[in-house]
């Protein structure tokens, strides 16, 4: 019969040596890898059996303690060729060693462990045998004082007598006052209306289109109504025709906006007339 060694990943799995025996019966030794936090619970299961050997880790990294089972599967397969290896883990990482090392003409498997949960029943605490008969009495005790109150609320009281209100006498009906006959006036005669003589009015003679000024704006509103009197019958009818008339008479940098504004004010003044885009002179 081939011995048969146990490597242990602790960290992944806790069974107990009982649990051990079934998941590797008859084995020689067992290699228990473990880390800082199942240092007691491993080293109390190493003091139980003396073919347990420790093995702490105390490197940092995720895969720490793997990578230490896996160099120690090797050793001990250098050592014993011939013995059957058992990996106690449920890591599935192990697997694809193991192949390789059965792939190498050893024996080598891996056994998973699953931790039976064991639930505590819970136990009903038995009730005190003074708690019946508190209840009761409490139980009783509300009955009386809801008993009471729907008693009080069944009695209806006494209605009060009416007190008689004494009746209050009518207010003596006031006098009519006395109607004084009006006194009709004659009305005054009108008097006759004062007819005012008409006022006459002097004849004016009638104001020139255009007055002559000091300012600079009259002068050239002068100007330029003097410039289309004197156009006489070869002055322009025409609305379009008249602004271009307008246009050399007004400075050189002046735009359509001012030449139409200069129309403007020469029908203002009453020099010109213009309606329908027909244009009249005064005269």
């Amino acid at each position: 019969m081939k011995e048969l060694h146990v490597l242990l990943d602790y960290e992944n799995v806790q069974p107990s040596l009982e649990a051990l025996a079934k998941l590797a019966p008859g084995f020689a030794d067992v290699w228990l890898f473990h880390g800082p936090h199942q240092a007691k619970q491993a080293q109390a299961l190493a003091a139980s059996h003396a073919r347990v050997t420790l093995v702490p880790h105390s490197g940092k990294g995720k895969n720490a303690l793997d990578f230490h089972l896996s160099f120690y599967l090797g050793y001990v397969a250098a050592k014993h060729p011939d013995a059957e290896l058992v990996v106690v883990a449920n890591d599935k990482g192990y697997d694809s060693m193991i192949e390789h090392a059965k792939a190498l003409g050893f024996t080598a498997k891996r056994v998973g462990f699953k931790a039976l949960a064991v639930k505590k029943a819970a136990v009903a605490k038995p009730a005190s045998p003074t708690a019946a008969p508190v209840v009761a009495k409490k139980v009783a005790a509300k009955k009386a004082v809801a008993k009471k109150a729907v008693a009080k609320q069944a009695v209806p009281k006494p209605a009060a007598p009416a007190k008689a209100v004494p009746a209050k006498k009518a207010p003596a009906a006031k006098k009519a006052p006395t109607v004084k006959k009006a006194v009709v006036k004659k009305a005054a005669a009108p008097k006759p209306a004062k007819v005012t003589p008409p006022v006459k009015v002097p004849k004016t003679k009638p104001a020139s289109p255009v007055k002559a000024s000091s300012t600079p704006e009259a002068k050239l509103l002068a100007r330029i109504a003097k410039g289309l009197a004197k156009m006489g019958d070869k002055a322009p009818t025409k609305f379009k025709s008249f602004l271009n008339a307008l246009k050399p008479m007004l400075d050189k940098n002046s735009t359509a906006a001012d030449i139409e504004a200069m129309a403007q004010t020469l029908q203002t003044k009453g020099v010109v007339q213009v309606q329908d885009g027909v244009v009249t002179y005064a005269g």
